[in-house]
């Protein structure tokens, strides 16, 4: 690089180079001045060479390459590193424990009144994650620590798991707890890829569905009309059928939005055998907590008893735990999970297609109903499960040779049962 130093006039000397192509004629009051300008310019050119020459060969490379990316992008490096200062002033990280900012994040949920699902998912998810590493900081969580508690599920646990931890820590991002969401680079199995894509969603079979209502019928006809809302109109088990009211059943049954899972409300069509499910007459309110009550109270024990004494699970001999009973374990079940949804799905499209199966369920696609609720059944099975009627279950087993009794249903003492008033 040249410099010259010229006399303009009194008391006024220029410095004279070019900089990067670019020509450079600042003016001093004095020589000395200007000269001063020139020695500081060469030693700051000498020093940046000797730094440049201290970086690693991929270090000058891509050095270059971000450079010329921000004069492409008509900025200057200076300008980006001021700029950056400036976003970053005033996001320094708040120190907070993971028990803390848990706490904090469920009360603010409840605050937005999030379904009692969805809030059950962040205890039990999010909080198994948190409840060993309470006394952390939030900051202390790393990638490694998410993937070392997913890895044990299967797939598509891990991806619900992975939607509830992501979800908390974007929370903890956005109130600067972190400096990074640790579950942003764990990524989401694909579906396409699932160990169980190709295995059909269990269903209930006929005779265990008779077995069901014919168990519900003897033991705890309260439970009926949630089996056969569940069976025969395809409800969500949790709050769609456990939590339908009288009103609510017309000639259609009103699904409201307060209790259907995606807050839509809709309406769906009463088969001809549900009709006939929904005409019995109610339990007498002086046969106890048996009798059918809205919300149904103690539902999940009502349903195990009932499932047992149709044979679809048997539990273990209860065994008592430090002075107290525990629930006993599981020890055959032929239970499918969402059976009831799922029996109703597959036999509803077997003979009437997918879109009126995809609107009685609810849901707003085919992958959905493939995935999850679609079995292939037989249009012969199908229509067996969908015209249950209280008369089929009742019914004597047929004899060859005997003729078949005629059903007196429903009694006529009116001691055992009753018609509820306002019940449709």
């Amino acid at each position: 690089m040249r410099f010259s130093i010229k006399k303009l006039r009194a008391h006024k000397w220029r410095l004279d180079y070019t900089l990067n192509g670019t020509r450079c004629r600042p003016s001093y009051k004095t020589k000395e001045l200007a000269e001063a300008e020139q020695a500081r310019i060469e030693a700051q050119i000498s020093d940046g060479g000797t730094a440049w020459l201290a970086l690693e060969a991929n270090e000058r490379i891509e050095l270059m390459s971000l450079l010329r990316e921000i004069q492409t992008a008509g900025k200057t490096l200076r300008g980006v590193w001021d700029e950056y200062k400036r976003r970053s002033l005033g996001k320094q990280v708040i120190a907070k424990t993971l028990g803390e900012a848990y706490e904090q994040y469920l009360t603010e949920r409840k605050a937005l009144r999030l379904s009692p699902e969805h809030l059950g998912g962040i205890r039990t998810i999010v909080g198994r994650f948190v409840k060993p590493r309470a006394a952390q900081f939030v900051t202390q969580i790393t990638r490694q620590d998410i993937v070392t508690f997913l890895q044990p599920y299967a797939d598509e646990t891990f991806n619900s798991y992975r939607r509830y931890l992501s979800s908390f820590f974007a929370w903890c991002l956005s109130l600067h707890f972190h400096d990074e969401n640790p579950v942003a680079t764990v990524e989401a199995i694909d579906r396409r890829r699932f160990a169980s894509h190709d295995r059909p969603p269990g269903v209930l079979h006929y005779d265990d569905c008779k077995a069901l209502l014919k168990a519900a019928l003897d033991t705890d006809p309260g439970v009926l009309r949630y089996l056969a809302v569940g069976l025969l109109a395809g409800l969500r088990p949790e709050r769609e059928a456990a939590g339908l009211s009288p009103a609510d059943i017309t000639d259609k049954i009103h699904v409201r939005a307060k209790t259907a899972k995606d807050r839509q409300q809709r309406y769906v069509e009463i088969l001809p055998a549900l009709t006939e499910w929904l005409a019995l007459p109610l339990p007498a309110p002086e046969q106890g907590p048996r009798a059918f009550d809205y919300p149904i109270k103690n539902l999940r024990k009502r349903l195990d008893a009932i499932r047992v004494a149709a044979g679809l699970i048997k539990f273990e001999p209860d065994k008592p735990k430090h002075g107290r009973m525990k629930r006993a374990k599981i020890i055959e079940n032929r239970w499918p999970k969402d059976g009831l949804r799922h029996t109703f799905a597959s036999a509803y499209y077997a003979l009437y297609g997918a879109e009126k199966t995809i609107a009685a369920l609810g849901h707003g696609d085919y992958d959905m109903l493939f995935q999850h609720y679609r079995r292939l059944m037989s249009r012969e099975e199908a229509e067996k499960i969908l015209s249950i009627t209280p008369a089929v279950v009742t019914a004597p087993p047929t004899v060859p040779g005997v003729p078949s009794l005629k059903l007196n249903w429903p009694p006529a003492s009116p001691k055992a049962m009753h018609t509820a008033a306002g019940s449709p």
